[in-house]
């Protein structure tokens, strides 16, 4: 075990080993030194390969920069074989008996759910005050047992991590990210630079791999999820869940009945709701219910489904180059869903007599407060008649001023019954947009 221990834990012999293990500083890192200025557990989660672990080492050398000393961190990855067969007190007591210096320690636990019964633990170690903090990471939004979940109620703040956003991918890639001050050439990058992003997605990873490779690590990240995440954590039927999986990312961002794909695939209804409500839960896919002052009729409502990386999608379901406008009504989505606070949900929006319909609705508290379509090319006039119609009748139902219609290039504003609709090419928008984490 102290081996295992000191492999996670370089810095403990070595205090720049952590150098190595950094990567890219991420763009949230700051949200999770802020976190270091209250007490309760912070439980990072976010689906596999998104860069989970690469912020803890981030955190952990802002620790040792800042003055912590390098034998109060302490790292338990339970991905590792022979961690994972011991329990957190075993590992705890031989962290103390042959490493602890006596000031307070910083614990880090990385994917705590394939460790038994460390929910316990790790309450005693918070409540006795034997830990300074606690940061927990895992790959399922569910990854506290339900016998457990009041342990941990009051005690903790919780960030969900995704993929990289646009805004740093443009960073990572050293091109200017302020559209506001830009010139043609650089706009120019850009939209290269967005064509690269679409159809290889967000993936930290990924990123640093040649074009030959990166589809090919697309698709073992998405058998990871599959197996790792779904198969081996839940027991549920290999080829149903990974036909299911299959199905949405060729169907992602078109309306999904329950009822439809259970009896033209032979699959029980209770089957795909818990198919489902498992990929939502391990970040893999996100159903979006239509909008509905009724709570019940948001229910029963077909849902659209988002793939939480484009690239993803473009490997396992359909040809990117066919796709582009699918493509960037996925990546406004996941965008979404970076941004918004608790307070604030994300739903697609069809008129009552089903002949319009909008792509997202932000709801803030109990009401609609933002209207967003996708319509890549809105050159033809036939289909922007179609997309300007829908969100005029939107922002006159829900008595909204303005709405955004996202383009690949076009950029302009018209008014329509003394409403704006403006109109805004994907990178600006994604660029200009407020960035934020998703915490409770």
């Amino acid at each position: 075990m102290l081996a295992s221990l000191n492999d996670w834990n370089p810095w403990w012999s070595d205090r720049d080993a952590i150098r190595v293990l950094m990567g890219k500083e991420a763009e949230v890192l700051h949200e999770l030194v802020r976190f270091l200025e209250v007490r309760e557990i912070k439980v990072l989660t976010g689906v596999r390969r998104s860069g989970k672990s690469t912020l803890f080492y981030q955190l952990i050398d802002h620790l040792i920069k800042t003055g912590v000393p390098p034998e109060n961190i302490l790292l338990i990855n339970f991905d590792d074989d022979v961690l994972s067969k011991a329990t957190l007190r075993e590992l705890f007591d031989t962290y103390q008996a042959n490493i602890f210096c006596g000031k307070g320690t910083y614990f880090f636990i990385d994917e705590a759910h394939r460790c038994r019964e460390w929910a316990l633990f790790v309450r005693k170690l918070y409540e006795t005050k034997q830990v300074k903090q606690v940061f927990i990471t895992d790959s399922s939004s569910s990854f506290i047992p339900k016998e457990y979940a009041q342990v941990f109620t009051g005690r903790n703040v919780k960030y969900v991590h995704h993929p990289l956003s646009f805004r740093a991918y443009v960073e990572w890639n050293g091109a200017p990210k302020n559209p506001d001050i830009m010139s043609s050439f650089e706009e120019n990058r850009l939209q290269g630079l967005l064509k690269d992003y679409m159809e290889y997605g967000g993936f930290p990873e990924v990123f640093f791999k040649e074009p030959s490779w990166k589809k090919i690590i697309l698709k073992e990240y998405f058998d990871d999820i599959l197996y790792k995440d779904i198969i081996d954590r839940f027991g549920i039927d290999l080829n149903k869940a990974r036909d299911f999986a299959l199905f949405l990312m060729s169907n992602n961002t078109n309306p999904f009945s329950v009822r439809r794909y259970s009896r033209e695939h032979g699959l029980s209804l209770q089957s795909v709701e818990k198919y489902l409500a498992l990929f939502e839960e391990v970040f893999l896919f996100f159903p979006v219910p239509r909008f509905d002052y009724s709570l019940r009729s948001q229910q029963l409502s077909q849902k659209k489904v988002y793939a939480i990386d484009h690239g993803l999608a473009n490997v396992s379901g359909f040809r990117f180059s066919e796709n582009k406008g699918k493509v960037a009504e996925n990546i406004v989505f996941i965008e979404l869903m970076r941004r918004l606070s608790s307070l604030e949900k994300v739903f697609y929006w069809q008129d009552p007599k089903r002949q319009h319909e909008i792509d997202f609705l932000v709801q803030q508290g109990l009401r609609p407060a933002e209207l967003i379509q996708v319509c890549w090319d809105p050159s033809e006039p036939s289909t922007r008649v179609r997309e300007t119609e829908a969100l005029s009748l939107g922002l006159e139902t829900f008595d909204l001023k303005e709405g955004v219609v996202i383009t690949q290039k076009y950029e302009g504003e018209e008014a329509i019954d003394g409403r704006k609709i403006r109109y805004v090419p994907l990178w600006k928008w994604l660029l200009s947009t407020k960035q934020s984490a998703s915490e409770e």
